[in-house]
């Protein structure tokens, strides 16, 4: 009774995940309802993984009395394979294999078990906590399939001129170059005892998965941010135009993002982002007009200004105080050589059942088309 219970209730998942992958390639439906289907099917998922388990763990248990039974002479059924009994869910449990391929999708691996919007979620969730990220178009994260990604950069087509009524038309030369982004891999480890993922009041998988996103998120905007010379990512304080505002001028204004808007357009650019250090932001926010102590950013009672110039404020603690940058974001590009992975695996410290939650993503930095599209403001120490 509990095999079928389990048999049944994986043959409901299986028929779920089919659907989801349904709705991941159906083309007649936007990003946004894609995503609330597949997350609504995705929990009903979970529960029928979770009642296929508890069946299977209760069948385990009934198999293991049985055997003892039957060992010390009891009035039980004799169960001589019950030993062996125990190892034929191995092929209907999704387990490790299940888990490894999250975002891989590699048959061999159980790829074929796992909905490809698990893969998606994972770079999302990334995006949504990275503040670099969340500035670029979708477009501009870039996935690539090898150790490095060239990205080509048209650099001079010279310039176009006048003709005389039958004279010969000017002809001109393209210059290519190229933008070299090299993959480097951040990853961590969490470990976790098999009593807390047990007993836990809230699904500890799930919050594990998600800090170690966070957690990675974070140390890529860390270097996609600052990171130099020294860092095995280059970031975009780096590669941009640096302003320093004259002596008196301590704080980031909607004047100074104006005047980095105004060189940016002067480039044919167009402005589209604005990242500020924790104390610029808040700078923005609290900027009054002059001599009327009103808020340029509206009324304390009114939504946190989240604008400037049009342009969306994001802040970040990895920039340096008193900085802002001003970006046209068509213009940055980061490469993705593998999307986050999260693997577990129950075998590397067997002999104190921890479980190890594994996270792993090759970045490939960060590019600029142009140092000019990327402004970055400094206020003045004094």
């Amino acid at each position: 009774m509990l095999e079928q219970q389990a048999k049944a209730a994986l043959e409901d998942r299986s028929k779920l995940i089919s659907e989801m992958r349904s709705i991941d390639a159906n083309n007649s439906m936007n990003a946004s309802e894609k995503q609330n289907r597949i997350e609504r099917l995705d929990s009903e998922v979970r529960r029928l993984e979770f009642e296929a388990r508890d069946a299977i763990e209760r069948d385990k248990r009934e198999i293991e009395v049985r055997s003892l039974a039957a060992r010390s002479g009891g009035l039980f059924m004799s169960t001589s394979g019950a030993p062996d009994e125990g190892n034929k869910w191995r092929a209907l449990v999704p387990s490790k294999s299940e888990y490894r391929a999250l975002s891989v999708g590699v048959p061999a691996e159980g790829g074929y078990t796992v909905p490809v919007e698990v893969a998606g979620r994972y770079i999302d969730e990334l995006a949504a906590k990275s503040a670099l990220l969340r500035g670029l178009p979708a477009e501009n994260i870039i996935p690539f399939t090898s150790e490095s990604l060239c990205i080509p950069q048209l650099i001079d087509s010279g310039d176009a001129g006048y003709a005389a009524e039958g004279e010969t038309i000017p002809e001109g030369d393209m210059v290519w170059g190229q933008v070299k982004l090299q993959a480097k891999k951040i990853g961590r480890i969490q470990w976790v005892t098999s009593e807390l993922l047990e007993d836990s009041a809230v699904i500890q998988r799930d919050t594990v998965g998600r800090n170690l996103i966070r957690a990675a998120s974070l140390k890529f905007d860390q270097d996609a941010f600052t990171g130099s010379g020294t860092n095995p990512i280059k970031g975009i304080l780096s590669q941009g135009i640096s302003t320093t505002l004259g002596a008196g001028q301590t704080s980031i204004t909607y004047d100074s993002i104006a005047d980095a808007v105004a060189r940016i357009e002067a480039i044919n650019g167009t402005p589209s982002v604005v990242w500020a250090s924790v104390d610029a932001a808040a700078s923005l926010r609290k900027e009054k007009s002059s001599g009327s102590g009103t808020y340029q950013g509206g009324a304390p009672t009114d939504s946190a200004a989240s604008t400037a110039w049009g342009l969306p404020i994001l802040p970040s603690a990895f920039l340096p105080p008193k900085t802002a940058i001003v970006a046209d974001s068509s213009r940055v590009m980061v490469g993705v050589r593998r999307n986050p992975t999260i693997r577990i695996s129950e075998d590397a410290r067997f002999e104190s059942e921890q479980i190890g939650f594994r996270l792993t993503m090759r970045m490939a930095g960060v590019a600029i088309a142009e140092p000019s599209s990327v402004q970055v403001i400094r206020a003045a120490d004094s």
